[in-house]
């Protein structure tokens, strides 16, 4: 295994820290550096507990995606009147910029949530479950982070190795290289890949 390009990541490592606006709190699983100072960071994977309907934090510049990991679901309207579904599993991207409502609809909810500066990232999150195997390319100066939602999972990397990980752990590939994601039957896992712009 390359200790420089692998990260792994275990429950107690994660923090807890209150969104933006206030409105609930955030499991902060990984961010990416600072790049010209202008955000806390330059792309951020974490997963939050919506306990309500309400607004969302606003993030001018930032892309977003995000799945709902727990729940009966949740809806996003926009203010120009669209209403796009958040059902379980399924990715939705937005600009984190514009504003958006999270309604509920039923009890509260959880979902996993990827941010990228978009002049530095392009952001990709899928949702695997059950047993499957997925082949990712990871382009240099890029990143790919597997979460285990449920169950167990392995990582393995064309030129690195490989990483077993379970339930709420997480691991982080950075560098150029192929990698094979796992996931054992009946456990599900969040496949994130950012892709740098090129230029930087």
């Amino acid at each position: 295994m390359k200790a420089a390009a692998w990260r792994k990541i275990t429950a107690d490592e994660v923090r807890v820290v209150p969104w933006k606006n206030g409105g609930g709190l955030t499991t902060e699983i990984a961010i990416g550096p600072p790049r010209l100072g202008d955000h806390d960071w330059s792309w951020r994977v974490s997963i939050a507990d919506v306990p309500s309907t309400g607004p969302f934090s606003r993030f001018p510049g930032i892309d977003r995606s995000i799945a709902v990991i727990e729940g009966g679901g949740m809806d996003l309207r926009f203010a120009d009147g669209r209403v796009v579904p958040l059902e379980l599993n399924r990715p939705v991207d937005f600009d984190g910029g514009v504003p958006v409502d999270g309604i509920l609809r039923t009890d509260p909810i959880r979902d996993f949530n990827v941010m990228a500066d978009r002049r530095y990232f392009r952001p990709r999150l899928e949702i695997v479950a059950g047993l499957s195997e997925i082949q990712r390319a990871v382009p240099g100066g890029s990143v790919l982070l597997v979460h285990i939602l449920d169950g167990a999972g392995t990582v393995t990397a064309r030129d690195g190795g490989a990483v077993a990980i379970r339930k709420d752990e997480s691991v982080i590939w950075q560098g150029k290289n192929e990698v094979s994601v796992s996931v054992e039957s009946g456990a599900r896992a969040a496949i994130v890949v950012l892709t740098e712009v090129a230029g930087n």
